[in-house]
């Protein structure tokens, strides 16, 4: 049966700059694994190519796993390329004929340089290096490559199970559950499917995220998933779980740290999200790229909503028209939809930041994305978040209309301090004109604040301004029956612009939104926050309609 190794740790490091290396390359350095080689003196800030090396003992069939790199990176085998990691931050698997049980040599080629997919303009700092775990795993010449678990009906536990083998595999294979029910399933040419009822079935949920596991096993292996059990859909304005309404309170987050980069240790990861579920929050929007699969993992666990979304952050005409980049964020959509099936904490699926929705030649490339992920998961929501708001001309596709405004923060004038008093008028004047018949997400909203600064004027940028900002767009969100929810942009302070014309608005080179600073010390809007939604709304979060 399968046997995994874990390969995180000390390998060996060259950095060759504009120099792209051709293994085999000969190194003079260290780099942990994970770890982002542009944190670390004397290769601090630096964009070029990286080499990361280091022995295998293995052999016969083996399946490779990178949780996450970036900007983009080479895999080779014994100095034979066997995959490229095309889009930072996704997940990757590699199976492969390793050959003679012996030691091999693995070499990643990492380059940080910007990107077709990663553009220097984009408001999150771009960081190379390995991001999450590296595993190996032996598998058996006739192995099964992918299990996805979905929801038929949430009431009677009624469930749709896939699953793929190597070599066109025809036969009998052995189902079992957690709960300890084993039906039998036949694969067809390396398929299965089959509707399965599940006795003794239990529900996720953000307040019970209950969760099972399914084993299919064939002669020489077998290999575990872990599902959830749950339905979303919409009514009106409504976003219902296994048929109760849910208002979603959450946080735009970013894989990022000041020491750690992308690659932060699953540790920070989970701190987060018990800091983030001790202050009521159920919803973590992804932005703006593939999350780690540890992550979603945690979600599952932790009983959180997730909206994941691929890597296509304010993509402008011609670019955003062209026929290479629908292709690369087919393949991308495509690629993250299978990667993160059987998560049940993903409940809504999108794609393309604040993209130009508001033309009509833009129309063709977001109906493509939807159908591609809907041709795969029919099961979650699908969306994209708008700054392009009542000239969105694309609002009859996705499943949910989400908004990117900014009242009280980006329409500042001279004629006084704060805009507050504006946020509710805007938000139910844009509101009312949405389509009725879809929920009203606000997917960014928010003020930046430096952690510290604090003034009777209150003025922006102060943790005074933000807070009472923060405090009045989630009373609007939480409040009025208009609105599915809101996540505030931010979670915490990430880094962004060091060049170009965008470090202007960016002090200290961080995008300053956040509700914590970049090492998580709190704002006075994180502290107002947790008081105002326990007091005022937890019942409206915990207990969903």
């Amino acid at each position: 049966m399968r046997k995994t190794e874990t390969l995180n740790g000390i390998w060996d490091f060259a950095y060759t700059g504009a120099e792209k290396p051709i293994p085999p390359v000969t190194t003079n350095d260290f780099m942990p694994v994970p770890g982002c080689f542009d944190l670390m003196e004397p290769y601090c800030g630096k964009r070029g190519y990286a080499v990361l090396s280091r022995k295998v003992f293995t052999g016969g069939t083996v399946e490779l796993f990178i949780d996450g790199a970036g900007l983009d990176c080479e895999v080779y085998f014994d100095d034979k390329k066997i995959g490229f990691m095309k889009f930072a931050y996704m997940p990757e698997s590699f199976i492969f004929d390793a050959g003679e049980e012996k030691e091999h040599t693995l070499t990643l080629i990492l380059n940080n340089q910007y990107n077709a997919q990663f553009a220097p303009y984009n408001d999150f700092f771009g960081y190379g290096g390995v991001y999450g775990d590296v595993t190996i795993t032996k598998l058996a010449p006739t192995h099964i490559t992918a299990i996805r678990v979905a929801t038929e009906d949430y009431r009677k536990g009624v469930i749709r199970l896939w699953g793929e083998a190597s070599g066109n595999y025809t036969g009998k294979a052995k189902i079992s559950f957690d709960t300890g029910f084993s039906p039998e399933g036949d694969f067809t040419d390396g398929k299965l499917e089959m509707e399965i009822t599940l006795p003794q079935f239990k529900l996720w949920n953000a307040d019970t995220p209950d969760l099972h596991t399914v084993t299919i096993q064939l002669p020489d292996d077998e290999k575990t998933e872990t599902f959830g059990i749950r339905s979303v859909w919409t009514e009106g304005r409504n976003i219902l779980v296994n048929g109760r309404r849910v208002k979603l309170y959450g946080v735009n987050r970013h894989e990022s740290h000041p020491t750690f980069g992308a690659a932060m240790p699953a540790q920070l990861i989970a701190y987060d999200l018990k800091l983030l579920k001790e202050a009521g929050f159920n919803f973590i929007r992804g932005s703006h790229y593939p999350q780690r699969k540890v992550f979603l993992d945690l979600c599952n666990k932790m009983g959180f909503f997730v909206w994941e979304e691929t890597l296509g952050w304010d993509v402008k005409a011609p670019k955003l028209h062209s026929e290479e980049f629908l292709k690369d964020q087919l393949e991308e959509a495509e690629k993250l939809t299978y990667k993160s099936f059987n998560h049940p904490c993903i409940i809504i699926r999108g794609y393309l930041n604040e993209n130009e929705s508001d033309k009509e030649e833009t129309k063709p490339l977001i109906k493509a994305l939807y159908d591609k992920i809907r041709s795969i998961d029919k099961y979650t929501l699908i969306s994209y978040s708008s700054n392009r708001y009542e000239k969105d001309v694309c609002t009859d596709i996705p499943d949910v209309i989400a908004m990117n405004p900014y009242p009280g923060w980006y329409d500042a004038c001279y004629e006084e301090v704060s805009g507050i008093h504006n946020v509710r008028r805007v938000l139910h004047e844009l509101s009312e004109k949405m389509p009725k018949d879809k929920p009203y997400l606000i997917t960014e909203i928010g003020g930046e604040a430096l952690l510290g600064f604090r003034d009777p004027i209150k003025a922006r940028w102060t943790e005074d301004y933000q807070a009472e900002l923060l405090m009045e767009c989630t009373s609007y969100a939480l409040g009025e029956d208009e609105c599915a929810g809101l996540s505030i942009w931010h979670f915490a302070d990430t880094r962004s612009y060091i060049t170009g014309d965008g470090i202007y608005g960016r002090a200290r080179g961080y995008n300053n939104k956040g509700i914590l600073d970049e090492f998580r010390r709190p704002k006075l809007s994180w502290t107002f926050l947790r008081k105002m939604v326990k007091e005022k709304y937890s019942s409206l979060i915990e207990k969903e309609k």
